[in-house]
């Protein structure tokens, strides 16, 4: 049974080339997340943390390996299945954003509900709703352009939250924020924002002051895992 944990990994490898130019960019990998759970992955750069992650949010294919999202095994769905997945259950925060440069502030979040099936009037309300509370609705119709880059993070958080996912999946998120932005959109998000919920995320990152509003600290090198990072950075 796998219906405990928000995300499963079971020896998950992503084997790039053959022979003499194979590389193992992710080596027989294991993670359980549990519900509401905050989970860092950090390590050196090319150590694998991204791919491992694009592997986690269903964006990659694994060479081989088993994936479970909410108790829901992944292995055997089509793309259309997993683009649903991907949709409802897994909510993405990227370091560049990617938010759509000719939508506002609002409407880029409210295009993932409509993509979800939500009705406009329940779309403007949940955006409203997550802009208010991510201290962004004086931002609402404002386009990426004529935003910090700390509130075009914000804009993301609110995306990533906007189907109540209960997995968030966040790659490098401080990576284009000073320090101090940084660090307070991180813990808006893993220690303001419906924790209570069951919420899980994970994070990659090589910002070390994350540790603090981390439950659990695990270490990448050379595509393999370590649940003890004590000591390792």
């Amino acid at each position: 049974m796998h219906t405990n944990y928000s995300l499963e990994l079971i020896q998950i490898n992503k084997i790039y080339g053959s022979g003499a130019t194979e590389v193992r960019a992710v080596d027989s990998v294991d993670l359980q997340v549990n519900p509401g759970e905050i989970v860092l992955i950090m390590g050196p750069s090319g150590s694998g943390k991204t791919t491992l992650l694009s592997i986690a949010g269903l964006l990659l294919r694994p060479t081989s390996g088993t994936i479970h999202v909410n108790g829901i095994s992944t292995s055997i769905l089509n793309e259309n299945e997993l683009a649903r997945i991907r949709l409802e259950s897994i909510g993405f925060v990227f370091q560049a954003y990617n938010l759509i440069a000719s939508l506002t502030a609002r409407e880029n979040i409210q295009l993932v509900m409509n993509m979800a099936g939500a009705r406009d009037h329940k779309a403007q309300e949940r955006s409203q709703e997550l802009l208010a509370l991510l201290g962004l609705e004086e931002r609402a119709n404002h386009l990426p352009a004529d935003l910090s880059g700390g509130q075009k993070q914000r804009v993301a958080i609110a995306r990533a939250l906007a189907n109540d996912a209960q997995l968030i999946l966040a790659d490098e998120p401080t990576g284009n924020l000073d320090s101090k932005t940084g660090y307070e959109v991180m813990e808006l998000l893993c220690c303001g924002l419906d924790r209570e919920k069951g919420r899980s995320i994970v994070i990659v990152t090589h910002d070390h002051r994350l540790t603090d509003i981390a439950d659990r600290v695990l270490w990448l090198e050379d595509g393999q895992l370590q649940e003890n990072a004590v000591g390792m950075m």
